[in-house]
């Protein structure tokens, strides 16, 4: 149960930790209650060794989640996909047929174009499959994030300004062989 991504241990600054462990940070509201409000859960990016610099609001460290515009925080899909990925495009048309073949057709509301990505991650030991794993059972399929490495052609732009967000509805993962997994997982862009 040790390696379960149901089994997360809460952060420790004392102790020391390997790239893609996971740790959680209970976050409770002002007027504490004893209850957490909110469990975050955090990634290490390198081995992280202990200190009170290693916290998990140090970036170089962890990764988990991204600040967009300074206002909103949004979980921030950490880990490169391999070669094989696979772009949907099928933009919402409103089309209306008139007589003599004539046909008038317009983009179907404000967001008609978002994409649909399959990615695929191969040969990934088990730790970072139990990452990306817990990564996308944590989402719940409608918790929107954003993705850190996208495609370059779809990546977002240069400033940055505007981050495409995506829910996860359908995943799987292959267990190959020892230490060897498969992970697949369908991206569907969002507005909100």
């Amino acid at each position: 149960m040790a390696n379960s991504i149901y089994n997360i241990p809460v952060h420790n600054k004392n102790k020391a930790y390997s790239k893609n462990d996971i740790v959680m940070v209970k976050e409770t509201p002002l007027v504490s209650t004893g209850v957490p409000t909110n469990l975050k859960y955090y990634y290490a990016l390198i081995d992280v060794p202990s200190g009170e610099d290693t916290l998990v609001t140090n970036s170089a460290y962890w990764g988990g989640y991204e600040n967009i515009n300074n206002t909103q925080s949004y979980p921030l899909f950490l880990w490169t996909p391999s070669y094989n990925v696979a772009v949907q495009h099928a933009p919402r048309v409103k089309s209306v047929i008139f007589g003599n073949g004539y046909q008038q057709r317009s983009p179907d509301g404000l967001y008609s174009g978002l994409i649909k990505i399959d990615l695929t991650f191969d040969k990934r030991d088990e730790k970072e499959s139990r990452a990306i794993l817990h990564f996308l059972k944590t989402q719940k399929g409608v918790t929107g994030f954003v993705v850190k490495k996208l495609p370059q052609i779809y990546a977002d732009g240069p400033d940055n300004s505007y981050k495409k967000r995506f829910v996860c509805q359908n995943f799987n993962s292959t267990y190959v062989f020892h230490n060897n997994y498969s992970v697949k997982a369908s991206f569907i862009q969002t507005n909100n």
